[in-house]
C-alpha cells in the first residue's frame, strides 16, 4: 500500500508538471472570454448559478447480483461577487444486493443518502499564462436515513486542483488534476473512521461551436483507514439543448464509468444528467 501511495504521489506530481510545461506551446484563443460565455457547466472554476439533476445506476462488486440507483440534486451559486462558489448535493438512493450469492438480498433499502456542501475559491488565476489554482473545503454530512445508504460519519474534505486552459498545444480545452483528502470528525456508534485520498485527473475537449463536449476523468481512491485502493474511469459526452428547446444554458449528458481493482465498490455505472446554467 505504501509503495502504491508513493508511486501515485509521484505520478500526480508528474501530471502537474506536464500541464505546466504545456503552456510553452499554448494556442492563441482567449480562455477568459470563452469562460464567461460558457454554459456547459464543465469548467470547474467558472462560478455560475447552476442547477443539476442526475441519476446514476451502479452495478455493485458483490458475489451475487447487486445494484444501486442514486438520484442527486445539485445546486451551485457564486458568492462575494464571484470570488467564492457554494455547492450542495442531496441524494436519494435505492440499493439491493446479494452479498453471498445465495439467491437472497442481504441489502434491500431505499431512502435519503448523505448530503455534502462545498466552498471553492481561486486564489491564483493567470489568464496570460492560462492557468489557475483552486482550493476548497467540502463537508460531508451524516444525513442518510438508513445506515447502508451513508458513511455513518461527518467528514471534512479539503481539496486543491490546478486548471490549465488549452494545454498540449491546444489539443484539449481544459486539463485539471486534483487531490482531495477526506477524514471524519464524528462517527456513529459502530461505524468506522473515514480517512481517504482522492486523485482526480480531468481532461475536457469541446466542439468547435462550443455546443458539445467530451471529458475523460480517471480517479484513484486511496482508503488509508482500510488499506485499500481502487480506480474509477469516467467518460462523459454532453450537448447543449438551447438550439432545440429555445432555452438558455440547458444541457444534457451521459456518463458511463468502470471500476478497476479488487477493492472497487462498483463494477460499472451509467449516469444521465440535466443541467441549467445561468
Amino acid at each position: 500500500m505504501k509503495s502504491l501511495q508513493k508511486s501515485l504521489s509521484i505520478f500526480l506530481m508528474l501530471v502537474f508538471s506536464i500541464g505546466a510545461v504545456s503552456f510553452d506551446v499554448l494556442a492563441q484563443e482567449d480562455p477568459q472570454s470563452e469562460m464567461k460565455a460558457d454554459k456547459t457547466g464543465t469548467n470547474p472554476i467558472n462560478f455560475t448559478f447552476d442547477a443539476r439533476i442526475y441519476n446514476e445506476y451502479q452495478w455493485l462488486n458483490t458475489d451475487g447480483d447487486g445494484n444501486q440507483n442514486i438520484t442527486t440534486l445539485e445546486f451551485r451559486a457564486p458568492l462575494m461577487d464571484g470570488k467564492l462558489q457554494f455547492r450542495v448535493k442531496a441524494r436519494y438512493a435505492d440499493i439491493s444486493a446479494d452479498l453471498n450469492d445465495d439467491g437472497s438480498d442481504d441489502l434491500d433499502d431505499s431512502g435519503f443518502g448523505d448530503t455534502d456542501i462545498r466552498f471553492l475559491t481561486v486564489p491564483y488565476l493567470d489568464m496570460a499564462k492560462k492557468r489557475a489554482i483552486a482550493v476548497g473545503m467540502e463537508v460531508f454530512l451524516d444525513t442518510a436515513s438508513e445506515d447502508i445508504l451513508g458513511s455513518g460519519a461527518t467528514s471534512l474534505g479539503p481539496q486543491v486542483f490546478a486548471v490549465f486552459f488549452k494545454p498540449f498545444g491546444g489539443l484539449i480545452d481544459l486539463f485539471a488534476p486534483a487531490y482531495q483528502h477526506k477524514f471524519s470528525v464524528d462517527e456513529d456508534d459502530g461505524r468506522s473512521e473515514v480517512h481517504q485520498g482522492l486523485i482526480d485527473i480531468f481532461f475536457l475537449k469541446m466542439s468547435t461551436d462550443k455546443q458539445r463536449w467530451a471529458l475523460f476523468d480517471p480517479q484513484i481512491v486511496l482508503d488509508y483507514e482500510n488499506d485499500t485502493e481502487f480506480m474509477l474511469i469516467d467518460l462523459e459526452v454532453g450537448t447543449m439543448l438551447d438550439r432545440y428547446l429555445g432555452t438558455k444554458g440547458h444541457s444534457i449528458y451521459l456518463r458511463p464509468s468502470i471500476g478497476i481493482g479488487s477493492d472497487r465498490p462498483t463494477d460499472g455505472s451509467v449516469e444521465v444528467g440535466y443541467k441549467i446554467i445561468w
